[in-house]
Order: C-alpha cells, then structure tokens, then sequence
C-alpha cells in the first residue's frame, strides 16, 4: 500500500440531468471509484441521494461504488444498498447505531466496511474497530456541504494515528477539499485514498486532466 494512488470521485456535485453519461466520463478519464455522499437531513443538516440514485450509478459502471452515510441510523440501510449495488459501505463513529453490529452486518452481505471520522472526533474512537474494517475516512471538512476548505490539521491526526497502528494493514482516505495543491499533504500523512468532488467535476483542466493532475502532485 506504500507507493498507492486511489482516486475516488465524489458525484454530490454532479450534473443530474445527465449523470449516466458523466459517471461514464468519469470512468473512462480513470477514476478508481465513485463515492456517493448519503445525508437524512439529521446527521448532517442536508438531504442527498436515495436507492435510485445509486442504482443508477450502480447500471452506469463497474467501478467500486462507496457509499458514505452520513446518517444517524446507518445499520438501517445496510440490505437495501447492498441490494442496490453498493461495493463498500462507510458509517460514521459519531453515528447513534451499534458500532460492532454494524460492522458484523455490514459483513454478513459481503460488503467492504469503512468508518468515517469528522474533523472534532478524537482518533481514541477508532482503535477498538481498526482490527474489523477495510478503510477509515478522515474527514478534512465538516460532512455535509461540498466546496469547503481543506482543514490541514487533518493531516495530524493520520499521523498519529499511524502511529499507534504501524502494523495494522488499513486503508486510510481523505474526504474534503482534495485538490491538486492539498492531496500531497494528506499522501505524506499516509492517506492513500482521496476522495474529490469539485476539485474533479468542476476542474477547468476537465476531469482526465483534474484526475491526472491529482495523481502527479502525490509523486511531486
């Protein structure tokens, strides 16, 4: 995992009217996965997408789909976006369901599980879960609005938190305000999953040249 590049394309900021052909695009100017951003208007103050948004993207590609709940009540939605065709499915620490049960069911239908941790959260939280999961997203925003400022001090709290887990084999991302200028930051903290909304889909570059650009600044 030392030299590795994931760049995963958030869609809260895409064109709705033509998403089939944009996740299509998106695919093919090589992005490794799409990241649906899921919100109930109570985790967070905003309400995104439901099932048929994903079982859209699901028909639009082949591509790891990751969906980000950003919801109080995770463990409800499990089976269902599992039936619709999500690939790794991310709760939040901070959300209301039972962690290690959510974890367990999320297993039982056969789905990569990832934990989120907002920018306030201490990375104490995480340590009892880090031997049950595929990935941890640090949130370098606050969830919930897209086009937000990268918060640096992100980039501490991977560190520290590699720290204390040299020898566990987990997939650490980054998740708000990736752009070209931040992403070689969160790859030297040890980051090697990006997540990036606006930073690709509103890239005057256009979304191969954002991607590769992305992808240069980590080897810089």
């Amino acid at each position: 995992m030392k030299n590795q590049c994931i760049i995963s394309t958030s869609i809260l900021s895409s064109n709705f009217k033509n998403l089939h052909s944009e996740i299509k695009d998106i695919e093919i100017c090589g992005t490794d996965e799409i990241h649906i951003d899921v919100m109930d208007g109570e985790f967070v103050e905003n309400l995104s997408f439901g099932l048929p948004i994903i079982k859209t993207v699901r028909s639009s590609t082949r591509l790891p789909l990751e969906a980000h709940m950003m919801v109080n009540h995770p463990i409800k939605y499990i089976k269902s976006f599992a039936d619709a065709g999500i690939d790794i499915f991310t709760f939040h620490i901070e959300s209301k369901s039972p962690i290690m049960k959510t974890i367990e069911l999320i297993k039982k239908q056969n789905l990569k599980v990832g934990i989120a941790i907002n920018p306030d959260s201490s990375i104490s939280l995480l340590q009892k879960y880090i031997d049950y999961i595929d990935r941890i997203i640090f949130m370098s925003v606050y969830p919930g609005k897209g086009g937000q400022k990268y918060i640096q001090s992100t980039e501490d709290k991977m560190i520290e938190f590699l720290s204390l887990n040299k020898n566990k084999n987990i997939l650490l991302g980054v998740d708000g305000g990736i752009k070209s200028e931040t992403i070689r930051g969160a790859y030297n903290a040890g980051a090697r999953l990006f997540i990036s909304g606006t930073g690709i889909l509103d890239n005057e570059l256009g979304y191969y040249g954002a991607i590769d650009q992305l992808r240069r600044a980590t080897l810089n």
